[in-house]
């Protein structure tokens, strides 16, 4: 079960600075942990958007091979 609470942020503050030195440590690991899973993410969409796209030309030339193909095939 997760439970969401608004913290104010001079609140968040005050209390990781009591935090102790290895809690700190846990804390720092674990923010880092996201971002790295955060930075996958946005590593798969930037790879994605980058790849080749079809230009006007490139559709009509597989459209004409795709009604060559469909003729080809209803011939008797």
């Amino acid at each position: 079960m997760e439970m969401k609470v608004q913290v104010p942020f001079q609140q968040l503050l005050t209390i990781v600075k009591t935090l102790t030195p290895s809690q700190k440590a846990k804390l720092r690991a674990e923010l880092s942990e996201e971002q790295m899973v955060t930075n996958q993410n946005d590593d798969i969409i930037e790879y994605l958007l980058s790849g080749p796209v079809y230009d006007a030309e490139d559709i009509r030339f597989i459209e004409e091979n795709k009604k060559s193909i469909a003729k080809w095939r209803t011939k008797s």
